[in-house]
Formats: structure tokens, sequence, C-alpha cells
């Protein structure tokens, strides 16, 4: 298959979704790539992390397109649990950064981080980053 993929927020910081689909397509031998709008594809995928950023207007040859996200709906989720993120896909990071708390104590209006994850709780960078 031919997999095509979007980073609807476009400014392509490491989206975590599309990494792991990429490494699932991979893994059983599909063809991933960025999206280019003159290309036909099997499949797209279209992932955005906030809400304000405008869905793609441009068309997409492809019969199916999956849009995910949590800039599409709180509960809409792309990721393929268990698989390791390609990170080859965003070349211009020297790093990968992943969770370093789950939550957060501020209530942005914006943001629905307080509506999907319900408080901060402990994590590994707490251990990690506690003060001598």
């Amino acid at each position: 298959m031919k997999i095509g993929l979007i980073d609807v927020d476009g400014h392509h910081f490491s989206n975590l979704a599309l990494m792991k689909l990429s490494t699932y397509h991979k893994q059983h031998g599909d063809t991933v790539k960025w999206i280019s709008y003159f290309e036909r594809y099997d499949r797209v995928y279209c992932s955005k992390v906030f809400t304000h950023t405008p869905g793609v207007i441009t068309s997409i040859q492809s019969p199916e397109v999956i849009k995910g996200g949590t800039g599409y709906n709180l509960y809409n989720a792309l990721f393929c649990d268990g698989v390791i993120p390609d990170y080859s896909l965003y070349l211009k990071y020297s790093k990968a950064y992943g969770f370093l708390t789950r939550g957060c104590i501020r209530r942005c209006s914006w943001c629905i981080v307080p509506d999907k994850k319900s408080g901060i709780r402990q994590s590994w960078s707490e251990d990690i980053f506690r003060p001598f």
C-alpha cells in the first residue's frame, strides 16, 4: 500500500500518532511518506493536535482518508499501541521528547488537556528532575 501522511498543524513538531502509524505500515511492507497533493495514495492519515488549526482544504487523491487527533475530536485517536515511533519522519530534530508529565495544572480556555487528562499525575520525569 502507498500511505500518505499529513501533519495538519503544519509546524512539523513531532506528531506521535503519525510516527507510530509510519512504523506500523513500514513493518507491513507499505510505502509511507509525507503527502504530495499531486500523487495518489491507497490511504492518507491526517492528524492535528489543535482545534484552532484549519482542516485540509486541498483535494486529497485517495479513496480512504482517516482524520484523527485531538484537533478533530477529543477521543478520536490514531495511535498504534505497542509500536515504536518512526523518528526518521522528522529529520530536523536531533532529539525526541516523550511525555514529561501527564496532565496540566493550567486551565487555558483553548486547551483540551484538562478534559483529556484529568489532573496532573506523577511520572518518571518527576524522579529524574527532582532537585538534589
